[in-house]
């Protein structure tokens, strides 16, 4: 039976129906099926309990359509709409801002509302359009029952040509609010700022990383993909040197402010590797050793980055969060063929209710003759 206010035509979660003994058991079996090779190092998968595996989302991305008649957030499946007002994986005040934003909006076709976005406490509505909406919709009133609602920031973002990718570097316009808030580790973030969604969850995958790699100040750490900077204050906490690489510029703009002593770069980590030499050969940090952390998106690490892994960057320990047992599959090969051994292999349940599963991949640099 389906849970309340979960729409049956939704294929948002697949495990919607299953029981939690019955999910994890499939992504523990996922997992061991694309890890054939290292499967007896694979440990039982980590998540909450039972009853907080729905309302745990406090991040979503939302079609938006106006039926001619109200304004409605879902997601496209081919040709058609489907709307999910109340999800039951969404946090309980999300999906009242929701219906607060919905019932609020212009009931005209003309406000070019193409997505809304939900981060925390930061709101983006993505408007199909280079011409900037009026604001006579958001009273007193509304702004004050958003905030209410946990909401803090409130966004136009002017893209007249999202599609799959809903965010461009321009267009951004604060319409209320502030333009960040904090996150429940005390880090800043702003409206496009990736998060992960159970921080239970999350902070114990950085505590399994913090043990493995165990930074000091004889250390420095090579912080790939760092977000807004959570990982990063772990090491820089240890007394370790640090020096991050991120692709989004909000990201990095929060990650200086967050970890100040950390030096932190933007770009595809595959375009940073000289710089990360460079830094890795400035003397003050020679005779360091070298530890590595990364959290890439689902595509990997980036063959540039696996070479230099490998044949230059030598870090002794990698600590490798990963969310597709594919990719992960891939690089582990790579970098057990060429001077690495995995570990241990730690699941996260990340994302309850669905098929999606997190692992933490811990790797300790061998001799030569070990392999």
């Amino acid at each position: 039976m389906l849970p309340q206010g979960c729409n049956p035509d939704c294929r948002g979660c697949s495990h919607r129906e299953w029981s939690m003994t019955n999910s994890l058991e499939q992504k523990q079996a996922f997992i061991k099926s694309k890890l054939t090779e290292w499967a007896q190092v694979v440990e039982p998968v980590r998540s909450v309990p039972e009853s907080e595996r729905w309302g745990y989302r406090t991040k979503t991305t939302l079609s938006a359509r106006f039926d001619g008649g109200k304004w409605e957030f879902g997601m496209w499946r081919r040709d058609e709409f489907v709307p999910i007002p109340n999800c039951p994986v969404h946090a309980p005040e999300l999906n009242r801002a929701l219906t607060l934003l919905a019932d609020s909006f212009p009931q005209e076709h003309s406000f070019a509302l193409a997505c809304i976005v939900i981060s925390g406490a930061q709101a983006v509505l993505v408007i199909k359009s280079k011409q900037e909406p009026t604001l006579n919709w958001l009273s007193k009133d509304v702004a004050q029952r958003l905030a209410s609602m946990g909401i803090e920031g409130l966004w136009y973002h002017m893209n007249p040509s999202t599609g799959r990718r809903i965010f461009e570097k321009s267009g951004w316009k604060l319409i209320w609010g502030n333009p960040r808030s904090t996150d429940y580790n005390g880090l800043l973030y702003g409206p496009a700022a990736f998060q992960q969604l159970i921080p239970e969850l999350y902070n114990q995958s950085l505590e399994e990383a913090e043990r493995f790699l165990n930074p000091d100040d004889n250390n420095a750490v090579i912080d790939l993909y760092c977000g807004t900077g959570n990982s990063m204050r772990r090491w820089i906490n240890q007394g370790a040197t640090v020096i991050g690489v991120e692709l989004g510029g909000e990201a990095v703009e929060c990650a200086r402010l967050n970890v100040p002593q950390a030096m932190v770069l933007r770009g595809a980590c595959r375009q940073r590797v000289p710089q990360i030499i460079e830094w890795t050969d400035n003397k003050r940090y020679q005779g360091k050793e070298i530890l590595l952390y990364a959290n890439p998106p689902r595509t990997g690490l980036e063959a540039e980055v696996l070479e230099w892994i490998t044949k230059q960057g030598l870090p002794n320990r990698i600590a490798y969060l990963s969310c597709s047992p594919g990719t992960l599959s891939k690089n582990l090969r790579w970098l057990c063929t060429n001077g690495y051994r995995l570990v241990r292999c730690v699941p996260f349940d990340f994302f309850p209710q669905t098929h999606h599963v997190e692992t933490l991949a811990l790797l300790e640099r061998v001799s030569a003759d070990a392999y």
